[in-house]
C-alpha cells in the first residue's frame, strides 16, 4: 500500500482521481492539500471533504488548505466553463460535517513526510505552489519524500492555456522551476499522456450503468466536460489527473524516459513552458525527472472501468 498526499485544485479530474484514491485498496490518503487553480482553495477544501464523505473510505482523511495565489502573488482561475461555478462542474455532493485542519498545506506535507520516513508518495494535480512553499520552509524535503508524482508540462505537443504552455505550470511557473529543481524524485504526467488517456461517450455511459453513487459522480462531473472535448473534436474527455494517480500504482501501462527539465519563469511569451532535453542532443547537466509520454489507453480505460465498478 502506498501512503500519499494528494495536492489539488479540486475540479473535474482532481475529483475523480481523489474518488479513485479513496476508494482504492492500493492506497492510504494521508491527507489532502489543496490550492488555487480550478477554483480557490476553500472551494477546494470544500469539494474534497465533500468526496471523503461520498467515497466512505473507512478512515479518517485531513484536508488542509493551502495557497491561494502564485509564488509571485497571482490568482489565476479557470473558466466557469469548464469546471462549473464549484470545480466539479456543478454537481452538488452531500455536504460534510468534518472541516479542514488548522495547519497549512506546506507544513501538513512537512509533517507528514517527517512521521512517514522516506515512505510518503506526494500526488500535485494543480498548481505546485504548496509543494514548493513546503520546500522553501525545509530543504531536507526531497530527501523525506518517496517520490513526487505531477500533472503538468507539455513537451512534444500544444499547451491548454496557451499554445506553449499547460495550465497547472503556467499557473506558477516559479514554483513549478523550484520544484523541479529542488532534487526530488520527480515524474511529470502532461499533456503528452493525459490526452491519450482519455474516455469516450460510450465509455462513460458504460460506468454509470454500474448504478453505484461513485458511477453516477464520475459520469456526472465528467458529462459536461465530455461534451466540450467531443465539440472540440476530440475522440472523449482527457482524464488528466487520474493518469497520474493511476502511473503511482500502474506504472507499466504507461511509457516514461528520463530526462532534464526546468520550466521557463521570465520570457514574456514563454513563461510556464515546460523545457527539456528529452529529444535533444544537447543535454541538461542533470536529469532530473522522469517524463510520461505514453499509455496503453485500452489498459488504462478498462484498469478506470474495473475500480469503479470494484470499489
Amino acid at each position: 500500500m502506498k501512503n500519499i498526499i494528494i495536492d489539488a485544485d479540486t475540479g473535474v479530474d482532481d475529483s475523480l482521481a481523489i474518488l479513485y484514491a479513496l476508494r482504492s485498496p492500493n492506497f492510504h490518503v494521508e491527507g489532502i492539500t489543496t490550492c488555487f487553480g480550478n477554483n480557490n482553495a476553500e472551494q477546494s477544501a470544500d469539494n474534497c471533504l465533500r468526496l471523503i464523505k461520498l467515497s466512505n473510505c473507512g478512515y479518517e482523511v485531513p484536508v488542509a488548505v493551502g495557497a491561494n495565489e502564485s509564488l509571485e502573488g497571482v490568482f489565476e482561475s479557470a473558466p466557469a466553463y469548464i469546471h462549473g461555478d464549484n470545480g466539479i462542474g456543478n454537481v452538488i455532493l452531500p455536504e460534510s460535517s468534518q472541516k479542514p485542519v488548522a495547519e497549512s498545506a506546506e507544513d501538513f506535507i512537512i509533517r507528514k513526510a517527517d512521521e512517514l520516513d522516506g515512505e510518503l508518495i506526494v500526488i500535485t494535480t494543480g498548481r505546485m505552489t504548496n509543494l514548493a512553499k513546503a520546500y522553501l520552509k525545509d530543504k531536507t524535503l526531497p530527501k523525506k519524500l518517496k517520490k513526487v508524482v505531477s500533472m503538468g508540462g507539455c513537451i512534444d505537443v500544444p499547451g491548454n492555456i496557451n499554445n506553449y504552455a499547460e495550465a497547472n505550470i503556467h499557473g506558477d511557473a516559479k514554483a513549478a522551476d523550484i520544484v523541479m529543481g529542488a532534487g526530488f524524485h520527480m515524474t511529470l504526467v502532461g499533456l503528452d499522456v493525459t490526452m491519450k488517456a482519455y474516455i469516450t461517450p460510450e465509455e462513460l455511459e458504460e460506468i454509470a450503468a454500474f448504478g453505484t453513487p461513485q458511477a453516477k459522480l464520475f459520469h456526472d462531473v465528467l458529462q459536461k466536460g465530455l461534451e466540450k472535448y467531443v465539440g472540440w473534436g476530440k475522440p472523449g474527455a482527457a482524464l488528466h489527473d487520474p493518469a497520474a494517480v493511476l502511473y503511482t500504482v500502474y506504472p507499466e501501462m504507461f511509457t516514461a524516459e528520463e530526462a532534464g527539465v526546468r520550466v521557463e519563469t521570465k520570457g514574456p511569451l514563454t513563461v510556464g513552458k515546460t523545457v527539456t532535453d528529452l529529444y535533444s542532443d544537447k543535454q541538461f547537466d542533470d536529469h532530473n525527472a522522469f517524463v510520461v509520454t505514453n499509455v496503453d489507453r485500452e489498459a488504462f480505460i478498462g484498469k478506470v472501468k474495473e475500480l469503479i465498478k470494484k470499489y
